[in-house]
């Protein structure tokens, strides 16, 4: 895979988080028809028809519930659980996963916190089967990430203002959808790994321990849960690494955690501010959703600023790890100029 020449010079000062955002939205102004994809994606989740588990849910929510035998610690807040997860079986759609994970692409219908208040028409497709949902799922997740790629690619050559060559695009496009789909398949294996190694563990310690192996393991969980938040927050920059650098999954998370280990503050505080941006201008969205024309604008406006946030978090990574290897060059070059000394 060939990987394309920076499209800006290594800065002596790499980019602040306000500086980045500003630039996001400065670059997204220039090419609006980028937030084009994302209006469309929530377009078809409003008005097309959903793909509901409904049935389903309730039908599990009935099985684990409704027993005669229900610990008095469950069965005090059963009813509000099982309301809770009907309500979210009867509103989740989804074929919202066409919004792909982990490539950016903003969809206000995909956030499992935006229902819509004004009433639209449906055709309402029910599953009755966990074999259907396992069909689609394997259908939705890969289209879903074509998709993202498909959209984060297009933000990658316009911020490199690359002319879209059908080879050279194609070629990126397919290397992003391959890398997502490997990314999520590593994180799945390892979430299913380390669930089986905590379940097996937390046995081991109530068994040998009893209640002092109970706190034992509580403590290490605990630890588990700030080490996977950290990893989590140095990975956040693989997959744009992936579409802008063009490398492999491997390369790509080598730079994420380098760049956030170098940067964690800077890199904190970008995590912040957008995450303020994102949720904020969600509620606004939902509040405005009572009217029709106040939905279009929460599709308008979410396809907008999430675009910029994904320009702006290109802007920040490119920056911060071009100030690494010019820095990376710098420290080369002295050892090089002193054994050449010695």
């Amino acid at each position: 895979m060939t990987v394309m020449h920076t499209r800006i010079a290594p800065e002596e000062k790499p980019l602040g988080v306000i500086e980045a955002l500003q630039q996001g939205f400065d670059f997204l102004n220039h090419h609006l028809w980028l937030i084009l994809l994302p209006i469309l994606l929530d377009l078809f989740l409003w008005l097309g028809p959903r793909l509901s588990m409904a049935t389903l849910i309730e039908q599990l929510v009935d099985t684990l519930f409704n027993q005669p035998d229900l610990p008095e610690a469950l069965a005090s807040n059963a009813k509000m659980v099982s309301e809770n997860f009907n309500s979210l079986g009867a509103d989740f759609n989804l074929l919202a996963l066409l919004a792909g994970p982990f490539t950016g692409l903003p969809s206000l219908f995909a956030r499992l916190d935006f229902i819509p208040r004004v009433a639209i028409p449906h055709t309402l497709i029910n599953l009755t089967s966990w074999q259907s949902v396992l069909l689609w799922l394997s259908f939705l997740i890969p289209v879903g990430i074509l998709v993202g790629s498909l959209w984060l690619t297009l933000v990658v050559f316009a911020y490199r203002n690359e002319p879209l060559a059908m080879r050279a695009f194609w070629g990126r496009w397919g290397w992003v959808w391959l890398n997502v789909n490997l990314y999520l398949i590593v994180l799945f294996i390892a979430i299913v790994l380390l669930s089986l190694f905590f379940g097996t563990l937390a046995a081991l310690f109530m068994a040998l321990m009893g209640s002092v192996g109970a706190t034992l393991f509580s403590i290490l969980w605990i630890l588990f849960i700030g080490f996977s938040v950290w990893l989590s927050i140095g990975l956040f920059f693989v997959i744009p690494a992936v579409a802008l650098d063009g490398v492999n999954l491997a390369s790509a998370t080598w730079r994420s955690l380098n760049v956030v280990g170098r940067n964690a503050l800077s890199t904190m505080g970008f995590l912040l501010l957008i995450i303020l941006i994102t949720e904020g201008f969600s509620r606004i969205w939902l509040q405005m959703s009572t009217q029709l024309w106040g939905v279009l604008v929460g599709i308008l406006g979410n396809a907008y600023m999430g675009t910029a946030i994904m320009a702006a978090t290109l802007l920040f990574y490119q920056s911060r790890y071009q100030a690494w290897q010019k820095k990376r060059a710098m420290v080369i070059s002295q050892r090089s100029e002193q054994n050449d000394n010695a």
